[in-house]
């Protein structure tokens, strides 16, 4: 059996390095062109989030990307590369945190996890979610041990912290380090659960306080303090209705949506099965500690209540984790025909290539908003002059791809346009949109780019729209379409010449 196992692990390496060799072809996409596109903002004209672009990701988000962007000089390769050594480095973590399961699941953890995130393609490539999975490896490397120390909890705290800039909920994994931990202390200190409570809780809370407190001193400093506290409390209600289909609903419709997304497990219940397998017959604590992360980011999506595929990374890279245990088995000690049906399932599940791997061999394009983007970026680096400024009105249809490829300087804060056509009778929204006509009449962009294609996400449901009357009178009293595609129209200022 273990010669059946290395052999299939060395043609899974393969499969994971050749697809790894055709990721390098990936362009930015997806959510990846706006995140790095105001990365640039931040860095060529100095912008700051919240005050000088309006967002509503988390501080650790924009510094994740400006230096990824920073790194990779907003190339296409080069932050292939950056993709590439982030994973080989959270392969090496996850490989010396399992190493106390054995060599052989260990590095099955790492390949199986490497795979089922290149099979997710661009659309998942440097997802949020993806560059926290860096500390919550981190942390159980850290953490996989039979104790912990004053400088394990602290570090844990500080690691727990780094993932909440990113993304707050993601702090929940702390949870069962904490829990095992104070069972730990009262065990071999014989000491009360209010004092074994704080021993563990202390130093953990001073480590991710650090982030946290270094993020708000950042925001002060930098004078976006108060706009982000305003977007936190004004749009991220808001934004919190709209759903994985992009509709908005709320109560019992809301309620009904979450909990039938929640048994789906992002379309990886698959796991389970091998998972079980690898926690029946690895009944032990550090086991137990990869059930209890597993079953955290089980629920994670749920407190976005939309349940994109890229929010379930941290629980396939846990459940993966997990049934990587099964290879710590011995035949002799089990039933085999459990043991080969849970290998047979753990190795082939993730065996499929990616969509994207298959249009790569068969030389397909690898996305339609990347060829649109294309044709943009023709456009705007033909057109556009010393001073220019260009108005996207788009998410992730190409334009800010475009526009970060021509370098091309934004007329407003507004980076997406998307904020404006849902809740639009809310007062909120209502000062957004005039807002945003205010700095359009002030400072008119040479060219406006609107992406009308069917993949741009528009928000459905009540109290929706696609109507922007004000825009729509100050672009047909200002500008004239200069090309108009079935997918995008790009308009040009008309300045009576």
């Amino acid at each position: 059996m273990p010669r059946i196992q290395n052999f299939l692990l060395a043609l899974l390496a393969a499969f994971l390095l050749v697809q790894a060799a055709f990721s390098l072809q990936w362009p930015i996409t997806h959510d990846e062109a706006p995140l790095f596109y105001e990365a640039f903002l931040m860095r060529s004209e100095g912008r700051i989030p919240y005050r000088d672009i309006f967002d509503f990701q988390m501080p650790g988000s924009f510094a994740a990307y400006t230096a990824l962007g920073l790194l990779g000089g907003f190339n296409d390769f080069r932050i292939r590369i950056l993709d590439l050594a982030i994973l080989s480095a959270l392969g090496v973590i996850t490989f010396f945190a399992m190493r106390g399961f054995g060599k052989t699941p260990a590095l099955a953890a790492a390949i199986l996890f490497s795979l089922k995130y290149l099979q997710g393609g661009p659309s998942m490539s440097l997802q949020r979610e993806y560059l926290l999975l860096i500390f919550l490896a981190s942390a159980l490397f850290v953490g996989m041990r039979d104790s912990l120390t004053p400088k394990h909890r602290f570090t844990l705290g500080l690691l727990f912290g780094l993932s909440a800039v990113i993304k707050p909920h993601a702090a929940i994994g702390l949870i069962p380090f904490l829990l095992f931990d104070i069972a730990d202390i009262r065990q071999r200190l014989k000491l009360t659960l209010l004092k074994s409570a704080a021993i563990s809780i202390l130093p953990a809370a001073a480590g991710f306080m650090l982030p946290v407190i270094a993020m708000l001193i950042w925001l002060g400093f930098t004078g976006a303090l108060t706009p982000f506290v305003s977007i936190a409390m004004n749009y991220w209600p808001l934004y919190s209705q709209i759903n994985g289909l992009m509709e908005v609903n709320a109560g019992v419709e809301k309620m009904s949506f979450a909990l039938n997304q929640f048994w789906r497990l992002g379309g990886s219940a698959l796991w389970l099965i091998p998972a079980g397998a690898g926690l029946y017959f690895n009944q032990n604590k550090k086991a137990y500690l990869l059930v209890s992360l597993a079953l955290c980011y089980a629920i994670y999506p749920a407190f976005s209540g939309q349940f994109f595929p890229y929010h379930y990374i941290p629980f396939i890279y846990f459940i993966i984790l997990l049934a990587s245990l099964v290879l710590n088995t011995q035949p002799s000690t089990i039933k085999p025909f459990i043991l080969h049906l849970s290998s047979f399932i753990l190795f082939f599940s993730l065996v499929r290539p990616s969509t994207t791997f298959i249009r790569q061999l068969e030389g397909k394009s690898i996305a339609t908003s990347t060829d649109r983007a294309k044709e943009i970026a023709r456009f705007l680096e033909k057109n556009l002059t010393e001073g220019d400024t260009v108005q996207p009105l788009d998410w992730t249809g190409g334009a800010l791809l475009a526009m970060l490829e021509t370098r091309a300087r934004i007329a407003t804060p507004y980076v997406f346009d998307f904020y404006f056509y849902h809740h639009v009778s809310t007062p909120y929204i209502q000062s957004l949109r005039a807002d945003f006509m205010n700095d359009l009449q002030a400072n008119p962009p040479r060219f406006v780019i609107e992406v009308t294609a069917i993949d741009k996400p528009w928000v459905s449901g009540a109290d929706t729209s696609r109507e922007f009357p004000e825009l729509r009178a100050f672009l047909n009293e200002n500008y004239f379409a200069t090309i108009q595609k079935d997918d995008y129209v790009i308009y040009e200022l008309d300045d009576g010449q």
